[in-house]
């Protein structure tokens, strides 16, 4: 067990929960529990609940709930180190009483951390060269001045495989740094390794603390490669949970409560060098639960300005799910002439650019446009119903009853249908009297009969509890992070068991299934695909574990599928438009196919 399982351990058995939480929130005894207003929502009658003797509180209203350590956390808005620090001072107990191994480690991170800043330093410098010099004339064509780029510390990676390997390494111990941190590559083990980064404008990452824990790199003029690629994760660097720019931005997110996210670090960039300071970019992967998570301890807004195309939206679509779960004030600003962030910059200032900020939409408007997909009240029968559909299957992956009202409100109102007609039929009632519309949640909070899961969802829980059954399978953590989860609880938990497995803290059946702050209808979903009897071959489990991954890629493409095959039933597409349907079609039936005839061969039955 190491010193911060010891710490959180020891403060849980001397520190009573309601002790602490009556500092904040006026509690009255009710039997062996408290009660009183939760300081997380606005209420008139006490629906938060702190249970004692087992050291958590929860509000009925909101849902909000965890333990000491958590209410530190989302009550005076700080990341879980900083929960630690307030929680050592206000008791006294040491944080710091690490192990040898655990300084070892720390050790370990330090000598990353310090290697990531002399590689930043050494791009920097390479802008000294002839290839640099073509280098900062593209930065400066793109509109940057020369003391911008020496602000951000971005810098420039080489042409050629050798540059890195050759004129910086030092010694086989700066080798294996180098490779742990993605800096440097290898086809296999026979040979020598060669630089990842070649040909790049190099953007540092650089964490709130003001550590060098990654690269973006921007390819150079036209290529066949990939536009941006990134660092992978590391010890030092988890993609999942970081921002481009935060180290910049931290100061001005927390004094204003407001942190705006676009696309890509050269949107960052020319958002900050505008005055707009609050501005951060993920990298290398989607928007994921864990970054509405870090976004929800430092601001109470988030407006997402994501570039105005087909990918864009879908980027905001998904944030937007993510942040909404929190609890986030969440608005959507639309880019005019449909640029992205960073060309609209170049020629506007502050101001103009905070008009389009106050000119926001909602991102229940925005969720229920792009679930619509375009259907109006002009649209075809047909349309309207496919967008029916589609609105009802998100509707019911949302928790709160208001938050469903609202949509299907707004919905029938931009379909031009009544909602009370709307309303009977998600609640799958037909022939009956119309509800008002103002309806009484409470009394119509009818339970919607079970579905049952759909093969995605299958294979997403069996891999979750495959997880929870054998530490050793998180080595697969990068590809469980680039995957879609279709699953609400499957979601939930990898947040859940990632998190623990990166604080290091204990993951077991029993430790999992004992949890409080775990819904309990996703703990029943898990359970049931424990393995009684697990196999112990490690190999065994591993290729098992692989089989479900490209099972589930398979899933996802025969989604993909679907969703494009109900989109060439749309009357209003265009010839161009359908041929243009049917080859995204045909390559995902390709790809569906390749995987397909691979898991035949091994014999894996769909779940």
């Amino acid at each position: 067990m190491n010193s911060y399982q010891n710490f959180k351990d020891r403060v849980r058995r001397e520190v009573s929960i309601e002790s602490y939480i009556g500092r904040f929130v006026p509690l009255k005894r009710s039997g062996r529990n408290y009660i009183g207003l939760c300081p997380f929502h606005n209420e008139k009658t006490p629906s938060f609940h702190v249970k004692s003797d087992s050291g958590y509180y929860h509000c009925f209203g909101c849902k909000a709930s965890g333990d000491i350590f958590r209410f530190v956390m989302d009550y005076q808005k700080v990341d879980f180190p900083k929960s630690l620090e307030i929680l050592s001072e206000y008791t006294g107990i040491p944080l710091v009483l690490k192990s040898k191994e655990e300084e070892e480690e720390d050790r370990k991170k330090e000598a990353l951390y310090q290697f990531n800043e002399r590689v930043r330093v050494y791009f920097q410098k390479n802008f000294q060269t002839s290839a640099g010099e073509v280098a900062m004339k593209y930065l400066l064509e793109r509109g940057l001045y020369e003391d911008e780029v020496r602000i951000f510390g971005i810098g420039y990676a080489l042409p050629g495989f050798q540059n890195l390997a050759k004129d910086f390494i030092r010694s086989e111990a700066e080798t294996k740094m180098a490779e742990a941190l993605g800096l440097l590559k290898r086809q296999d083990q026979n040979r020598d390794p060669y630089d990842f980064f070649r040909n790049r404008i190099m953007f540092p990452v650089i964490d709130a603390r003001g550590r060098t824990i990654a690269f973006s790199g921007r390819i150079l003029g036209n290529s066949e490669e990939a536009k941006y690629i990134n660092s992978p994760n590391s010890s030092i660097y988890d993609k999942s949970r970081s921002f481009y720019n935060l180290n910049l931005a931290q100061d001005s997110i927390r004094k204003t409560r407001e942190v705006i996210v676009v696309e890509g670090v050269f949107d960052a960039v020319g958002l900050f060098r505008k005055g707009i300071e609050s501005v951060v970019a993920p990298l290398g992967t989607s928007f994921t639960d864990s970054h509405a998570r870090i976004l929800k301890n430092m601001a109470d807004r988030v407006i997402l300005m994501m570039d105005a195309d087909a990918a864009g939206a879908k980027g905001a679509f998904r944030a937007v799910t993510f942040l909404n779960k929190e609890g986030i004030d969440v608005r959507i600003a639309q880019i005019p002439e449909g640029k992205d962030p960073f060309d609209y910059s170049l020629k506007h200032n502050k101001s103009e650019i905070r008009d389009v900020f106050e000119r926001s939409q909602s991102a229940s408007q925005f969720m229920i446009q792009q679930i619509l997909a375009g259907a109006t009240v002009q649209s075809l029968p047909e349309t309207k119903q496919a967008g029916i559909r589609k609105l009802m299957d998100f509707v019911k992956t949302m928790e709160k009853e208001t938050d469903k009202q609202v949509y299907l409100q707004e919905g029938a109102k931009q379909l031009g249908i009544s909602f009370s007609a709307i309303f009977q039929d998600f609640q799958g009632k037909t022939g009956e009297s119309s509800a008002p519309t103002n309806v009484d949640t409470k009394r119509t909070n009818a339970k919607l009969p079970e579905k049952k899961a759909e093969p995605i969802q299958v294979c997403e829980r069996k891999m979750l509890a495959k997880l929870v059954q054998n530490q050793e399978l998180f080595e697969y953590s990068e590809k469980i992070l680039e995957m879609d989860f279709y699953d609400e609880s499957a979601s939930f938990l990898w947040d859940y068991l990632y998190t623990k497995y990166l604080q290091g803290e204990p993951i077991s059946v029993a430790e999992i299934l004992s949890k409080e702050d775990i819904p309990k209808e996703y703990l029943g979903e898990l359970a049931g695909h424990f393995d009684m009897e697990p196999n112990e071959e490690s190999s065994t489990q591993r290729k098992s574990f692989q089989d479900l991954i490209l099972l589930h890629r398979k899933l996802h493409l025969e989604f993909q599928m679907n969703q494009l095959f109900d989109k060439m039933g749309n009357p209003q597409l265009t010839v161009d438009q359908k041929k243009e349907v049917l080859s995204e079609i045909t390559y995902l039936k390709s790809e569906r196919d390749k995987i397909w005839e691979y898991l035949r061969t091994l014999q894996v039955q769909e779940v």
